[in-house]
C-alpha cells in the first residue's frame, strides 16, 4: 500500500509543470458552464428559480451540471486508456511485469494523482461559478463540502477504473478506442446532461443501479439536494462498483499477463 501512496505523491509532484494546462481547462470549463446556464435559463423561462422540472429548479439544475462537468473534465480518461493500450501494443509492458508493483494498479494510482492535482484548480472554479451564476441551493451548508468532495473523488476513481479495463482489452484487440467512445456516449447521455429523474420511469432503475449513477447522477444530486441518507446511498453504490470493477480489472490483467508470458512478450 505504501508504494502506491508514493506513486500517488510522485504523480502529483510531476503535475506541477502542467499548471498552464490546468488553467486552460479551467477556461474551457467556464465557457461550457456559461453556455449551460444560458440554455437552461431559457428552458426554465421567466419563472427562473421558481419553476421546477422533474424535481429540479434552475439553481439545482445548474449545480448538477457544474458537478457532472467537473467530474467529466478532471480525470482525462483518454490519457489512461492511451497509456495502458500503448504499452501493451508496443510490448513494453513485458519489462514491467516483474516490477514490484501491479501494472494495472500503478496506472490507476498515477492518473488518480494527476486528477487530484487538476481537481485542486477545477473545484474552486466550480464553486465560484456556481455561486456567481445562480447562488447556493436552499439546502446548502458548509458541512456538506467534505462528503461531496469524497463522492467526487470516488466518481473520478470509477472513471479511471472503467477506462483502465478498456485499455487492458488491448491484450486481445488492436484498438480499444471505439469501446471508449461508446462508453463515453452512454455516460454523457444517461448521466452528464440529465439527472436520473429526467428519464422514463421504466428506464430509471437501470440507470440507478449502473455505474453511471455512481459516476455522475449520484454525486451531482448530492450537491443539488444534499441529505445524509442520499450520501450513504451514493457512497455505498460507489464503493460496491469500485470493488467489482477493480476485481474485474485484476482478472482481465492476470489473463492478459498470462498471454504475454505464453507468447514470450
Amino acid at each position: 500500500m505504501t508504494k502506491y501512496l508514493n506513486i500517488f505523491k510522485t504523480s502529483i509532484k510531476q503535475e506541477k509543470d502542467t499548471v498552464l494546462d490546468a488553467l486552460m481547462r479551467a477556461v474551457s470549463f467556464f465557457i461550457i458552464i456559461f453556455i449551460f446556464v444560458q440554455l437552461w435559463s431559457f428552458i426554465y423561462g421567466e419563472g427562473g428559480t421558481q419553476s421546477v422540472i422533474n424535481g429540479y429548479n434552475l439553481k439545482q439544475m445548474i449545480w448538477y451540471l457544474i458537478i457532472t462537468e467537473l467530474v467529466f473534465i478532471t480525470p482525462r480518461p483518454n490519457m489512461i486508456l492511451r497509456s495502458i493500450s500503448d504499452e501493451i501494443k508496443s510490448g513494453s509492458i513485458a519489462y514491467k511485469l516483474n516490477r514490484p508493483y501491479n501494472f494495472y494498479f500503478y496506472n490507476i494510482t498515477t492518473f488518480m494523482g494527476k486528477s487530484c492535482f487538476l481537481l485542486m484548480f477545477m473545484l474552486p472554479c466550480a464553486l465560484v461559478m456556481g455561486f456567481c451564476f445562480v447562488g447556493s441551493v436552499s439546502t446548502f451548508n458548509f458541512y456538506q463540502i467534505l462528503p461531496n468532495i469524497v463522492s467526487i473523488l470516488l466518481s473520478i476513481l470509477l472513471i479511471l477504473v472503467l477506462h483502465s479495463i478498456l485499455g487492458l482489452l488491448c491484450f486481445w484487440i488492436e484498438d480499444a478506442t471505439p469501446f471508449a467512445w461508446i462508453l463515453q456516449k452512454f455516460l454523457m447521455l444517461f448521466g452528464l446532461f440529465f439527472p436520473l429523474e429526467f428519464f422514463p420511469k421504466w428506464l430509471q432503475p437501470f440507470v440507478a443501479y449502473s455505474p453511471i449513477y455512481s459516476i455522475y447522477s449520484g454525486p451531482a444530486k448530492l450537491v443539488a439536494n444534499f441529505s445524509w441518507e442520499l450520501f450513504l446511498q451514493v457512497f455505498a453504490s460507489q464503493v460496491v462498483w469500485i470493488i467489482v470493477l477493480l476485481a474485474l480489472g485484476v482478472l482481465i490483467y492476470n489473463l492478459g499477463k498470462r498471454r504475454v508470458n505464453v507468447n514470450g512478450g
